[in-house]
């Protein structure tokens, strides 16, 4: 019977150690917020300006699915069950006492800083040339008498909107997120919004149209998603949030190490976690999801948190390109959506280029790359990719007129980067310049003033010694670049 007791208490402590074992961070979001959402001013008109923004900022919450919305139907029948009611102005305390009586975890307030509408008058087409001479054929008690009739009609027309199809709306609100325990604000966001145009009720739409992705986007710092690892395979890993917390396939996490408590002067304090990764969600399943380690400097291990980032990373480019002609590229590239399936970035480049006379000429240019990575092993990584560029060089003829050319030279890239810190790489790419797309060939302006005093400007072929020809500009062939990159988030 002992030896029972013992097996029973061994089993009982293994199980109580898993359990403690397995228990989760209780920073993780692992539940919907339950809010309550309230105009300051208590306006009974569903069409006011105030219900409209509180309207649109319930609606944006409940789209992003992490939030359980109390609505005002809901709280005024708990009220009315209390025995009370909204005041005209519904300030802080009032909204935090409306929380605890509703059960909500937070509050968001929401408050009209402006609100104006006034007619304007339309952008006036300037006039043409005989209106102009006209205008001056006015005589003297012509201009009295238009100016006195101006004067009467002003008058009687004081109160009366003079542009009601050009109206300009002007609108901007605070959405302030209130703890319900203390009182005290947590986060707050300014929101705006302007439009020109059409009468009162349009003009107004217009602009309300226009706090949609404004609101959307603020509220989400309201409530980030804070997951956990759990479970890592090769380059995937699963984390605990999915459909129940709204989140989307394309949204990215940084994976951070675990805090750790360190005791500094008789005060038990948490360390924060390093980062080590991001990763992006591929498959969102109910309570978890499914993403790919994009970016990894350090490893990545199951009980790893991961948070939501609120802004896709941005990635800058810098580089030197050469190859056996004499050619020096500068070329810089900015990364709108560097962890897409296929990326792409604007370019920008500045250089010298020999012709066929041996002379260096200036170019520069903009152009747009896309690649995709076809290697991704650890911090290395292999992308092939297209450029787009339309450059432009300018350079002297031989009568001494500076003449330019617009060119075009489509390139094929192969380049392969390595993972130095979480924000730098350093890359070698090689180049295939397909061939020169000659667009303008060399040519120069000249402006001259016509008989009218008008200005013309002309444009006139290049002059060039017939002896040496026009020089030639011969940019295909293999390149190579060597370059770092940096990542903004």
């Amino acid at each position: 019977m002992a030896l029972l007791k013992q097996i029973l208490l061994v089993l009982i402590i293994t199980e109580f150690s898993l359990v403690m074992a397995q228990e989760l961070d209780h920073d993780l979001t692992l539940e919907k917020k339950s809010v309550v959402i309230l105009s300051g001013r208590n306006d009974k008109d569903p069409e006011s300006v105030t219900r409209r923004i509180t309207n649109i900022v319930s609606s944006k919450a409940v789209e992003l699915g992490r939030f359980n919305i109390i609505d005002r139907s809901q709280i005024e029948s708990i009220l009315s069950e209390q025995k009370l009611q909204l005041s005209g102005i519904v300030d802080e305390d009032q909204i935090v006492e409306i929380g605890n009586i509703a059960a909500a975890d937070e509050a968001i307030l929401v408050k009209i800083i402006t609100f104006g509408q006034r007619g304007v008058p339309p952008k006036k087409k300037p006039p043409e040339k005989d209106e102009e001479e006209n205008e001056y054929d006015d005589n003297l008690l012509e201009w009295i008498i238009k100016e006195s009739v101006n004067a009467v009609i002003d008058k009687k027309l004081e109160d009366v909107e003079r542009h009601p199809n050009n109206i300009q709306t002007i609108i901007q609100a605070e959405v302030r997120l209130l703890n319900i325990e203390s009182g005290s604000s947590k986060n707050s966001f300014r929101i705006s919004a302007t439009h020109t145009g059409g009468n009162k009720t349009s003009s107004l739409n217009r602009a309300l149209n226009k706090f949609d992705w404004q609101i959307g986007r603020n509220l989400r710092e309201f409530y980030m998603i804070a997951s956990e690892v759990i479970e890592k395979n090769g380059n995937n890993i699963t984390i605990l949030a999915g459909n129940d917390m709204g989140l989307e396939e394309g949204t990215i996490f940084e994976v951070n190490s675990p805090g750790r408590e360190k005791k500094y002067m008789d005060r038990l304090v948490t360390l924060p976690g390093k980062p080590r990764a991001l990763a992006i969600l591929t498959k969102i399943g109910k309570n978890t999801s499914r993403a790919r380690i994009v970016r990894q400097w350090k490893k990545v291990k199951e009980g790893h948190r991961a948070n939501e980032m609120i802004y896709d990373p941005t990635t800058t480019d810098l580089a030197i390109k050469i190859n056996g002609h004499p050619v020096l590229n500068l070329t810089g590239k900015l990364w709108l959506n560097p962890f897409k399936k296929i990326a792409g970035s604007l370019t920008g480049q500045l250089g010298l280029l020999k012709d066929t006379r041996e002379e260096n000429n200036i170019f520069y240019g903009l152009g747009w790359e896309a690649k995709m990575n076809v290697i991704d092993r650890g911090k290395f990584q292999l992308s092939i990719g297209t450029h787009l560029p339309l450059n432009f060089t300018t350079r002297t003829d031989d009568d001494n007129n500076l003449v330019s050319m617009i060119f075009f030279n489509p390139s094929i890239n192969l380049t392969g980067s390595i993972i130095l810190q979480r924000k730098s790489d350093v890359f070698i790419g090689l180049h295939y310049v397909i061939n020169d797309n000659i667009i303008t060939d060399w040519n120069y302006s000249e402006t001259e003033e016509k008989e009218d005093g008008t200005e013309e400007t002309g444009y006139y072929e290049a002059i060039w010694d017939l002896a040496k020809g026009p020089p030639q500009l011969n940019t295909a062939g293999f390149y190579i670049s060597f370059g770092l990159r940096f990542f903004d988030y």
